[in-house]
């Protein structure tokens, strides 16, 4: 019997995820296909230690091809501290996980909630699969094959 993994959103998981959290690499192409990526705007949902959910209207980097969806870890994080400061400036520089994509007509109707997060969960696309991308350090060698 297969095991059925949990997810938090109602919607099907969206998307392959990865973090950048190197500045110096901007990802204009594809670290899987070499493609130039396109530039797609999604509000993100983002749980920060503890018991704070922020939902942020993001722009990323996304190669229709593999289905990556790259958000650099910076501006990331600069967003963050602008949501918090005004309201919960005591959990800024915790630990945070992005949770997944809200549909963009939930995340409009959730706005105008007062306690909108569970439209938020039921509008919610987990992630596929959180990847990870390492940095090759360069290396003297024959060339390879």
């Amino acid at each position: 019997m297969a095991k059925k993994n949990k997810r938090l959103g109602k919607l099907p998981p969206k998307y392959r995820f990865f973090l950048n959290h190197y500045q110096e690499y901007r990802f204009t192409t594809c670290p899987q296909c070499d493609r130039t990526m396109k530039v797609r705007k999604h509000p993100f949902l983002v749980h920060v230690d503890p018991m704070q959910l922020v939902l942020l209207n993001m722009s990323g980097r996304y190669c229709p091809s593999c289905d990556i969806l790259i958000l650099h870890q910076e501006k990331l994080e600069e967003m963050l501290v602008a949501a918090l400061l005004p309201h919960n400036p005591d959990v800024i520089g915790n630990e945070y996980l992005v949770l997944g994509t809200v549909e963009r007509k939930g995340w409009r109707k959730a706005r105008k909630e007062k306690d909108g997060w569970q439209t938020s969960f039921d509008n919610l696309h987990d992630f596929k699969e959180a990847i990870l991308v390492e940095e090759e350090a360069p290396h003297w060698g024959p060339a390879e094959e």
